[in-house]
């Protein structure tokens, strides 16, 4: 019998009481109005004999109450003993099974079937066990099934599909993760307003000059000295998301279509990142100097860090001292080089002329890739801010719905002079092979 079960029984028993109690008052109240009544007739007078029958008519009530009184605590108390008998049981594990043996045999014999015991611990601490009835009888009234021992739930529900999904509307919102705007962060970038009248980007690079100084004597022809320069433009780009929403969902789901809006402008400025990757590797020089850095003798066991000192060096060396601020790699290869040991595994440190390196993972670059060189040489120009438009598209009026447009605009270049400041292996096995054979 269940905690619920229970209480509801001495509930019921209380109740009997309170009905045995109500009885005896009424059969009194009733001896009382008749001894009224005889009294008015008589003009107010009281015989002996209704006052007899009156204060026997009292007394007995009283002590039918006391009775009532006294024995509802006994009957209360001998109905949870026989409850928590019942259901604790009184005999050891070892007594139980004997005494079950043979239908535990049965079982056996047969291979299927079963028998369930409760086991429970009796006021002295000791193990007692019961045959138990799983069967489940109408129970009390409740919310959510399993209630109890499991009775039934007396409310169920009905509910449509889409009025399930509105109920949610307010729930936490777990998010896909999402790269950041990690590109901008390398480059030189600058957001710029946004103006009509230029759509496109110009600059001049310097061009080899004609001719150059030279020692003259006094009085000698001077050496004429041209400088060139030629104007460059590049013009704007655009990336751009459509988002169409229905009506109702806007008035259904507020905050998703308010953590929409959000996230289209994060994955629109994400994927300008994404596009400018490929082309900063595109415009990046091709590592050519593994002669140059052998200097007559190859470079011994040549390890992940060797590949991008070697990268570092033709940055240097064809910038006249240009910074290398950043070697960028997968993930996965910048936790690898974290991990370089020895011979004798103990691990490796980047040695001292890296110091002024740092170590870029991200996901975007391919498995083995690497790139070396000063960044800031790139510049990304953000022209104005992220532009949201929202209105209709095609149908979207007749079918109740309405469409959000985000756009960026964006220059992305690099001057062919500077184009010498960051260099690509393409990958760390291809300079490995050309500084260590």
């Amino acid at each position: 019998m269940t905690d619920q079960e229970k209480a509801a029984l001495l509930e019921t028993v209380g109740g009997e009481a309170t009905k045995a109690a109500q009885k005896v008052l009424t059969e009194y109240e009733a001896k009382v109005k008749t001894f009224a009544t005889e009294a008015v007739k008589n003009g107010n007078l009281i015989t002996e004999k209704s006052f007899n029958d009156y204060k026997e008519a009292a007394d007995k009530a009283l002590n039918d109450i006391k009775e009532i009184a006294a024995k509802q605590g006994t009957t209360l108390q001998e109905v949870v003993s026989k409850i928590e008998t019942n259901q604790m049981g009184t005999k050891s594990i070892g007594e139980v099974f004997e005494e079950n043996k043979e239908d535990l045999r049965k079982i056996y014999s047969n291979g299927q079937g079963q028998k369930t015991f409760m086991i429970n611990m009796n006021k002295n601490g000791d193990y007692v066990m019961a045959p138990f009835d799983t069967t489940k009888a109408a129970g009390p009234n409740a919310s959510i099934d399993g209630i109890g021992a499991g009775n039934v739930a007396s409310i169920t529900q009905s509910l449509d599909a889409a009025t399930l999904l509105r109920v949610g509307a307010g729930s936490e919102i777990n998010s896909q993760y999402r790269n950041s705007s990690w590109v901008f962060d390398l480059c030189r970038t600058i957001r710029a307003s946004f103006n009509s009248s230029m759509p496109f980007a110009m600059w001049f690079d310097e061009l080899a000059k004609d001719g150059a100084s030279a020692t003259t004597a006094e009085g000698g022809t001077k050496p004429g000295v041209q400088y060139k320069y030629q104007l460059n433009s590049q013009t704007y780009k655009k990336e751009a998301a459509l988002v169409g929403f229905t009506q109702e969902f806007s008035l259904d789901f507020a905050q998703l279509e308010s953590d929409i809006r959000g996230k289209a402008a994060v994955d629109v400025i994400n994927r300008v990142n994404a596009a400018i990757l490929p082309n900063i590797i595109a415009a990046a020089t091709a590592y050519n100097t593994g002669a140059s850095f052998q200097g007559g003798a190859v470079v011994p066991d040549a390890n992940d860090f060797d590949v991008i000192a070697a990268m570092a060096a033709q940055v240097d060396n064809a910038t006249f001292g240009a910074v290398a601020n950043a070697a960028v790699t997968s993930t996965f290869k910048k936790y690898r080089m974290g991990i370089t040991k020895n011979s004798q595994n103990s691990y490796l440190n980047p040695p001292a002329v890296l110091n002024g390196i740092g170590f870029v993972g991200n996901p975007d670059m391919a498995a083995d890739d690497v790139l070396v060189g000063d960044l800031k040489q790139y510049n990304i120009l953000l022209r104005g801010g992220l532009i949201v438009r929202v209105g209709y598209n095609g149908t979207d009026f007749a079918q109740n719905m309405y469409s959000v447009v985000l756009e960026q605009f964006y220059f992305d270049y690099i001057s062919n002079v500077r184009k010498k400041a960051i260099v690509k292996g393409p990958d760390f096995a291809t300079v490995k092979t050309a500084i260590g054979v």
